[in-house]
């Protein structure tokens, strides 16, 4: 059964947790040749549970990291078969020359056999020991572009017009159509989704086989026409050098000629010594076609149409390799697997020792381009038994730039400014960080690639990718987007300035930049309480936590009173940030009955009084000022009132009132018998901004000078002082005359 690394979970922490410490950002990297820690070093542990050994795993570590919906699954070749040790396969698939086979080209020397230099299959000769062992160890190709090699074929997306559309872009087969009325596209989609293998793939395949320009004989129709004029010139060389080799008797026109109108587009069996072998075994093969689709076909099972060489084609890769436990581009061509008991270490799809790498690599631009490299795909991975402890090395040293590694094309740099400086040169940073929450996040740095930089990208967990620059530079500041509290996955990633159609710019797109350990860290917290009357509540909360306070609409409620000396109103919000206390105001605020005269009798004035208790009045002292609307016959003075503060009194319960005065103007003695009132309140200003009038309790009143003072002088009840009510008295004289 296959095993699938799923994506990476967040993981929720809701423990509240007491920390009295401040906001902080820590940092930590590891030097060490396993550069992971915390959700990293995870990843990597359960890759090596799985069976991949430790190298393997620090590389497809960092290809989860960049594509975290990718999985890797371990292919163990020697538990396929015991025999099967690293060793024995490399003494297989070296024990035949033509196994294996490496251009003759003299760019590609560096692969050659030390000694066999016999020519095979129109230019190629025997690669050397080390050169297969290069192309065999998967370790040398665990990068973005090289690891499509490994690309589970059966385990495969349905694949988008798109995608087959951009492998087939700027060859013969773009656009065109086959015999039956139906494009490369919509054909290669059909059969895929028809027979059960990637249409992509086969996508790649054709192209791989044939080419761009897709002048081969073998899918012409008129192959056989060739190769009766190889026949009968007997030439050993094309014009353009091949190797032709046709035999000298044993052919006839008849013969050869009958195998025009047949087509081999995926190559199948064109082997052999000599372009005359391959061409004539190709169309062999051809002429033999598809019996399974033989009354289907009208009776012939030949590939006698372009059409028919594809169904064909594709469906003996289906049953012959990847339903025979060759579900990948490299098993294709290196066929270890034991399970296909009696067929290993033939039935290789390719010679080409190159060609696992530069079909993963079209694999691979197939994706990129059309911008699916995020999606689920599974990559099937051998390791074997005794494996080198060191990486298998390139026989040219890089220095053949075809065959080197794509992760080989291309340099990076990464640098982290802030909060630590870090520096990594064709890799990223590795570290820890921890947050507590209600602090941002925030890193700033640099990075580089060959190819340019078109943007950098964040992601909590593998789960959504943010694009956070459109450079090379970072100034990554996070706060109301941070995940749950608990530990997650920060990584950063920059996509490359990748160009399909530019050779040196193609096996590239995204690039690891950063990939942090992430904690955030719950706030401190915070105990708030709320108290109204004899009522009192207490709760814990989170430091940063946003509440809403009780509303009420009780008549003189002031607000709500802290204990850090804030006062806010009803129904406020509040964002708590220490321990706090509130307690639930009520204005105990009453207009005095009455009204007094002053005795000065030249210039007479009222006084008009409002009481509250004296500890409410200091508490709401830093936030209210008591106010008078002086009335003037019920309207308002055009004169403003001053309001003083009085002595304190006592009422005959023991509380203690503070009193507040408002006196008028001087009147003249034309306001004598003017009626005025005052109308007292509260103007409450709240630590948030806001503003409450309350206004003093009591019925309302009005009363002139006159009036005033005629009740006194009636007021047998109170023991006035002679002079004061001859003072009155000669007042009254005055105002009557």
């Amino acid at each position: 059964m296959k095993r699938k690394i799923g994506r990476i979970a967040s993981v929720l922490l809701a423990v509240l947790t007491l920390l009295s410490i401040p906001a902080l950002l820590m940092f930590s990297i590891s030097g060490n040749e396993m550069p992971f820690t915390g959700k990293t070093a995870e990843i990597c542990d359960l890759l090596m549970e799985q069976g991949f050994p430790e190298d393997y795993a620090i590389a497809l570590t960092k290809l989860k990291l960049l594509h975290p919906n990718w999985s890797f699954v371990p292919l163990e070749i020697t538990e396929t078969n015991a025999n099967y040790t690293w060793d024995h396969v490399i003494d297989q698939e070296t024990a035949s020359p033509k196994i294996n086979l490496v251009s003759a080209a003299n760019a590609y020397s560096a692969y050659w056999h030390p000694t066999n230099r016999e020519l095979y299959d129109a230019g190629y000769y025997q690669p050397s020991r080390e050169a297969v062992e290069y192309f065999m160890d998967p370790r040398n190709f665990l990068n973005e572009a090289d690891v499509f090699q490994f690309y589970d074929l059966s385990d495969g997306i349905l694949a988008s017009e798109e995608a087959v559309d951009a492998v087939l872009a700027g060859s013969f087969m773009e656009n065109a159509e086959l015999e039956n009325g139906k494009t490369y596209t919509e054909y290669l989609i059909e059969i895929g989704e028809e027979i059960g293998i990637d249409a992509v793939y086969l996508a790649v395949k054709l192209r791989q086989e044939q080419g761009s320009a897709g002048n081969s004989p073998i899918i012409s129709g008129n192959c056989g026409d060739v190769l009766w004029r190889f026949y009968r010139e007997q030439k050993q060389y094309t014009d353009g050098g091949d190797y032709i080799n046709p035999p000298k008797s044993g052919e006839s026109e008849a013969a050869l000629t009958a195998l025009n109108g047949l087509y081999n587009p995926f190559n199948l069996n064109a082997s052999g010594d000599g372009i005359f072998a391959i061409y004539k075994n190709a169309m062999t093969y051809a002429q033999k076609g598809t019996a399974s689709m033989r009354e289907k076909w009208g009776g012939s099972p030949a590939w006698d149409t372009d059409w028919k060489g594809i169904y064909g084609g594709a469906l003996y890769i289906k049953e012959k390799y990847v339903d025979r436990y060759q579900s990948t581009i490299y098993l294709q061509k290196f066929n270890v697997d034991g399970r296909n008991v009696g067929n290993n270490f033939g039935n290789q799809y390719m010679q080409n020792i190159f060609g696992a790498v530069s079909e993963g690599r079209s694999f691979y631009q197939s994706f990129a381009s059309n911008d699916t490299l995020d999606a689920d795909c599974q990559f099937l991975i051998p390791v074997y038994l005794g494996m080198p402890s060191q990486i298998c090395g390139d026989p040219a040293n890089g220095k053949c730039e075809s065959f080197a590694p794509a992760s080989a094309r291309y340099q990076t740099t990464a640098l982290i400014t802030h909060p630590q400086r870090l520096r990594n040169t064709n890799d990223g940073v590795y570290g820890s960080l921890s947050v507590v929450a209600g602090t941002p996040l925030e890193i700033t740095g640099t990075f580089t690639h060959s190819y340019g930089i078109k943007r950098l990208e964040y992601s909590f967990d593998g789960v959504e990718w943010v694009t956070c620059s459109e450079s090379g530079s970072l100034e990554l500041r996070v706060a109301d987007s941070l995940p749950d509290y608990g530990d997650h996955l920060l990584l950063i990633r920059g996509e490359a300035a990748y160009d399909a159609n530019n050779g040196g710019k193609r096996l590239n797109r995204y690039f690891l930049c950063a990939a942090f350990h992430l904690t955030l860290l719950p706030p401190p917290s915070v105990n708030l309480t709320l108290q109204s009357g004899n009522a009192v509540s207490e709760k814990l909360y989170y430091a940063g936590t946003e509440i809403t306070l009780p509303v009420s609409d009780a008549e003189g409620f002031v607000g709500w009173l802290g204990s850090n000396g804030t006062l806010l109103p009803s129904g406020a919000a509040l964002t708590l940030e220490s321990d706090v206390a509130y307690t639930a105001l009520f204005a105990d605020f009453r207009l005095l009955e009455g009204a007094a005269v002053s005795t000065e009798l030249s210039s007479p004035r009222l006084r008009f009084s409002a009481v509250i208790p004296q500890e409410l009045a200091k508490k709401i002292a830093p936030h209210a000022t008591v106010s008078v609307d002086l009335l003037k016959n019920a309207e308002a003075s055009a004169q403003a009132a001053e309001v003083q503060q009085g002595q304190p009194i006592t009422s005959a319960d023991g509380t203690v009132w503070q009193q507040w005065h408002a006196t008028t103007p001087a009147l003249e003695p034309e306001d004598y018998s003017t009626l005025f009132s005052a109308d007292f309140f509260l103007l409450i200003q709240y630590s948030n901004g806001a503003t409450k009038r309350i206004s003093a309790s009591g019925d309302p009143f009005s009363r002139s000078v006159l009036q005033i003072v005629n009740a006194v002088l009636d007021d047998r009840s109170t023991a006035y002082s002679a002079e004061t009510r001859g003072l009155l008295y000669s007042f009254t004289q005055h105002l009557t005359n």
